[in-house]
Formats: C-alpha cells, structure tokens, sequence
C-alpha cells in the first residue's frame, strides 16, 4: 500500500496554494487574484479556490448525517432506507378534476398527496367537496400535505368528518395539514383574524391531532413569502426562524410542550438558481432549527426538522417556458442534494397558468428520474466535506444567526412584519437583483439573453371564475360559537360540520372582536418580469400595426469585424421584442447613407471594431442626420471620452454597450416609437 501511495504522489504531484495562486495571477495578466472574488446577494464573498484550510478554521465539522444539529441530513442512512417524497402540488379546476389528476399522477410515480388551499382555483368549502376531491384516493397508502394558508381547523374538521363517513381511522392519516399565519400575513398584508385568535386555533388543532391524527404536522413555517419576493438565502432562512420562535412561544403560552409543537412542525423553502448556495441554504436550515429547538429544551427527535422544498417559482418565465425545465432540474437536483425530505418541482408552464397532464408529467419525471436513473438517493450527504459548500453552510449559518437575532431584538417576527423591518430588508435585496437583471448581469436566458422572436407561445385555456361562496348561515355560525364558548373547538367544530356547516361559517364562528392589522404585503414577483412586460408591448403593438417593430444595423467592413457587436445589439433588442435588421458590411460611408436611404427605420446602430470608428462614425453621422433628420443613430460599443465628444458633435445620439441598461435603452425606444407601457414592473 505505501508504494502505491509513493506511485501516486509521483504521478500526481499535489499543488500547494500558492502555486495555485501564481498560476491564477499568471493567467489574470497582472490583475489582483481579488478580481476571481465575487460577492453573492447575501454579501458572502465567494473565493474563487477553497482548500482544507477553509474547512480548518471552521472548527470540528459533524461527522455523520442522522446525529448532531442533522447539518449531513435527518437520517443516518440518508435516502438509502426511505427516498424523498416525491410531493408535486396538484391543482385543477374543479374537485373532480383534482380527483382525476391526482389519482392519475399517484399511478404514475407520485408519494404524496399535495394541495394548497389558498392557490386551488375553487373554494373547499363543505365535506362534499373533500369527497368529491378524495373519492377512491388511497389515504392509507400516500402521506397528505395540505397547505391550508393562515387557518386550517376548518379544513381539519372537513377532513375529520368525511373520514369518520368513510371509516378511516383518523390515526392512518400522516403527512402535513398545517397553518401558517405568519407567512399569509407576510403574502397578503392581512389576515381573517387576529393573530393571536389563530396562535389558539394552531394550538388547538395541534392538541387534536396529538391525539387523533398523531401521524400529522399542523404547523407550517414558509419561507416562500419571503424568497418569492426577492429575499436572498439568509434573509429566507432568518425570517423562517423568527417565525418558527414566534409558534413556539405562542404555543408554549396555551399549554404545548417544545416537542409537541417541534414535531408536529414543518419547514417548506424554496430552492433557486444558485446551485450551491441552495444545497447549503438545505444544510444550514437544519443546524438553526436544531439550535434553536435545543434553546427551548427540545429533545433530539424534537431537534430533527423535517424540510420541504419546492423549486422556485421566482425564477421561471413565460417566455422560452420550456427552459422552466432544465431550471426546475438543477433547483431539484440541489435540493435532492441538500437533503430535503420532500419535493414538489415547478411545472414548466407554472407561470402561464394551470398545470396540464404533460407538464405535470415532466416535473414529476424530474424527480423520477434523479431518484430511479441518476441513483441520487444511493450517495448519503454528497455534498458532505465539500471544502466549498461546507464553508458556505458555515457562513450562511452564521449570517441567518445574525438577522434573526436583530428580528428578535425588535420583539420578535409579528412585530418585524408590523413595523416594516422585514419588507425593508426584502425589498432591498429585491432591488439589487432587479437592477442585475435590467443590466442582464443576472442573466435569464430565453428573456433577457438569447431570447428567440420566431417561438411558438405555449396557449393555456382560460379559467373560468373560481366558485361564488355561499351566503353564511348567520344562525348556524351562532349555533357554532356557542358550541365552542365550551373548548375543544376541533370536536366542535367536527360535531358542525355533520350538521353540513361549511368551513366559512367555522372559521366565521371563530373570529373574534380583536382588530387585526394590516401591514404591506412582501408581493411575490418572477425575475423575468420586466422584460417579460416590454415583450408583450412589443407583440401587442406589432399585432395593431400589422409589423413587428425594428433597430437597423449599419456594419461596417466584413463580418469577422461587425458580427461581434451586431449580435450583442440585436440580442439586447430581442429582449424586449424587438427585431434587428442587419445590413450587409459597408466599405464606405457613401454605402451605407444609400442604404439608410433606402430603409423605413428610425433607430440606427453602427456596428464594427473599435478601429475602424474614428475614421467612419463622424462622417457617417452627418450624412446620416442629412439624410434623414428625425432618425436617431447610435455606435454599439462604448467609445472613450474624447471620441465620444467628437462623435455627439457630428451627430450621434449615444452608445450602446455591455454596461448599458439593457432595460432602460428598450424602454427609450419603445416609448419613441408610441408603445404604451403600463409603467415600472415594481
């Protein structure tokens, strides 16, 4: 064995860092090795080389996933005795046609039943509806996780009540049926209650389920809220702590132990396009929690928090939908990887509407297909010792600490949100990637790069309006209250809703007189939305005239010399929907002023190497302004300042180059040619 070890050191000498580094200087041409340092919207400085030495100073790392604060994962055998559970979100238009679809998808490779409430385009409002959408759904077979929104003991007493009609044992049930009030409020600015009404509804259902459906989750901590708005990776897991503290503390205050409510809570994030800040986002959220839970005295399974992620809706498009598909793959390969427990990918369509059978199909393959082709779940923790991701868990650890502790400091996550901190953070944040996209910094490919003029639209049917609810029956929710001045609201509410009483008239039954306030909702946005808007302005134009709009390129000598440029220019433009035309490589500037001539455009770019501009672009310019005065005439590329001086004076109206914003430059020219845009997208 030695000489096999001396043959390989032979063979493969082991570079130290430093030689590392002088070969990395070499190569930057005397450039400081900082330019390979880049910084992340969560102001971590990423190195562009992580060695043993970063993983050194972090201290003793855990050794082995299923112990510890669970960083390595919940389970020691990783997803080798129990793989994820493949938890696609069904939605349909109708009970019936969920029923359908979820039937159908179970059949096909699905694991887990998975709605939420508040995003059905129909209301479930009575126990004929739960049994319109669960008629012939194995119950006993798949684990159920319902995300009910800001109350869910209503949808707990429907369920109850049409089980017991069935026979079920209450007790068969497992999975999540859970509330999250905190996140609603983040969502939506405002909540049915108040708060502190639903911290008693979550706490009584959580007794309930304790004891009836022991199997079942009842608490939800989201960070979607904050992630779909634009929040970065320790803003998500810092604000998903705050409010996990925050259903503790409330339910400690009506009579739950720490484990009762740690074990019957879930945590759901989302995964992005940072593919290894995500995988470590998964990590990191499991050693605060742990931390946390081990503060209030929680007991190891109590300290084991179960993590469901679904990919990000945040970054997908409505252009170019079907590249949805290879984002939803890499989100879902980083959170196979980061350990969660379960998964729902987005549908490639997600942002045009409704899920169809197809798109289900590949989003739940997706997944199939890491599980039962790429053997992901054969490999426990394959990120573990990663010099670079366990360095990142570290950091992103220690910075969600830091935030959470300051949210903690203004009285903890319903105050936050009240007074605005938590906006404030998001939409700063929100800010800096919204300016990274306009400049295509952050790029989007199939929108604000390579976008493709000539695809074909993917047509989603139009929905028809959700159901109208019901009157309430002011006399049944009366009846209800009084049932409940007694306690035990779910049996209460359970012994209502064999009477027929809808969830409305509970959850009606349960308001109280408290004022609840409203704050300013966190609005879920999607990166590709600015130029998504420009585009359609574009289309919608072009269909009134009967023309899709255009920039004309004046190249200059042959192509080796022009195409550089006037593809940039006609890449940028296409962002916002709007063609190139592109002449032929002029050899003079007499070429091209008959070319203007003979053109009907209005924006002219000059495209060509910086050399041959001093001596073409400012004669060009005046025979241009000549031959057609009110058009307007650009150089692609950015010249220096003294030719850019010489360049207005003969007449040229400005320059388009990589540091321009791209978004801006579209709106300028989509505003002079009488495009009516709807304003700022945020």
């Amino acid at each position: 064995m030695s000489d096999v070890a001396k043959m390989k050191e032979a063979a493969f000498p082991a570079p130290t860092v430093e030689e590392w580094e002088r070969e990395a200087e070499k190569s930057l041409k005397g450039k400081p090795l900082e330019r390979l340092v880049s910084m992340t919207y969560e102001n971590i400085a990423v190195k562009p080389l992580y060695t043993r030495r970063d993983v050194e100073a972090l201290g003793p790392l855990e050794q082995y996933p299923g112990f510890g604060r669970y960083v390595r994962g919940a389970r020691p055998e990783g997803y080798r005795g129990e793989p994820w559970k493949v938890s696609q979100e069904i939605s349909a238009a109708s009970p019936s046609d969920w029923n359908e679809a979820v039937k159908h998808d179970l059949e096909r490779g699905q694991t887990e039943i998975h709605l939420a409430l508040g995003r059905l385009p129909f209301a479930v409002e009575s126990v004929d509806d739960v049994a319109a959408m669960l008629d012939g759904v194995p119950l006993d077979r798949y684990s159920l996780r319902v995300d009910a929104g800001a109350r869910s003991l209503s949808f707990l007493a429907l369920l109850a009540a049409y089980l017991e009609e069935r026979g079920v044992p209450l007790s068969s049930v497992r999975g999540a049926i859970g509330m999250d009030p905190l996140g609603a409020w983040a969502e939506q600015g405002t909540l049915p209650c108040s708060l502190e009404r639903l911290y008693d509804e979550m706490a009584e259902a959580t007794k309930w389920a304790k004891e009836q459906m022991p199997a079942v989750r009842t608490i939800l901590v989201r960070g979607e809220p904050y992630h779909n708005g634009g929040a970065n990776a320790v803003q998500e897991l810092a604000f998903s702590l705050a409010a996990a503290v925050e259903y503790i503390r409330a339910g400690l205050d009506r009579g739950l132990t720490v484990d009762d409510i740690a074990t019957r809570m879930q945590v759901s994030l989302a995964v992005g396009a940072d593919f290894f800040m995500e995988i470590a986002k998964l990590r990191a959220a499991r050693r605060l929690f742990a931390q946390v839970i081990e503060a209030f005295g929680g007991g190891e399974s109590a300290r084991r928090i179960e993590l469901h992620v679904r990919t990000s809706p945040f970054t997908k498009t409505v252009y170019d939908p079907y590249v949805n598909m290879l984002r939803a793959a890499a989100e879902a390969f980083a959170a196979v990887v980061g350990g969660a427990d379960g998964v729902h990918v987005s549908p490639f369509d997600e942002a045009l509407g409704l899920a169809d059978e197809f798109s289900r199909r590949i989003a739940r393959n997706t997944q199939l297909i890491l599980l039962e082709e790429a053997h992901v779940a054969n490999v426990i923790d394959p990120a573990g010792g990663s010099y670079y991701v366990e360095t990142l868990t570290a950091k992103l650890a220690e910075e969600a600490w830091k935030l959470f502790q300051r949210v903690e400091e203004k009285d903890g996550m319903a105050k936050a949100l009240e007074d605005g901190f938590v906006q404030t953070e998001v939409e700063a944040v929100a800010k800096r990637r919204l300016d990274r996209v306009k400049t295509r910094k952050e790029k989007i490919v199939g929108t604000n790069v390579y976008a493709n003029l000539e695809e074909t639209p993917v047509e989603k049917p139009k929905q028809d309006a959700a159901n109208v609810a019901l009157p309430l029956d002011e006399k049944r929710v009366a009846d209800i209250r009084a049932s409940l001045a007694g306690g035990k609201w779910m049996e209460a509410a359970i012994r209502a809703v064999r009477r027929r009483a809808t969830a409305r008239e509970i959850a009606a039954a349960l308001v109280d007189g408290n004022a609840v306030v409203a704050i300013t909702p966190i609005r879920a946005w999607r990166l590709a939305e600015p130029f998504e808007q420009l585009r359609k302005a574009a289309e919608e134009h072009a269909e009134r005239t009967g023309s899709r709009l255009s920039v004309h390129l004046i190249n200059i000598g042959p192509l080796v010399r022009h195409q550089a440029r006037a593809d940039f220019i006609a890449g940028l433009f296409a962002a916002g929907g709007v063609a190139a035309e592109r002449s032929d490589g002029f050899a003079s500037v007499a070429e091209a002023v008959e070319w203007v001539r003979n053109t009907n455009g209005t924006h002219y770019i000059v495209c060509g190497a910086d050399d041959d501009y001093p001596a073409f672009v400012p004669a060009l310019a005046e025979a241009f302004k000549q031959a057609k005065p009110n058009a307007k005439l650009y150089v692609a590329g950015k010249p220096p300042e003294e030719l850019e001086r010489t360049y207005a004076d003969a007449g040229v109206d400005g320059s388009i180059h990589l540091g321009s914003n791209a978004y801006d430059v579209i709106v300028a020219f989509l505003t002079e040619r009488g495009v009516a845009l709807d304003g700022e997208v945020r």
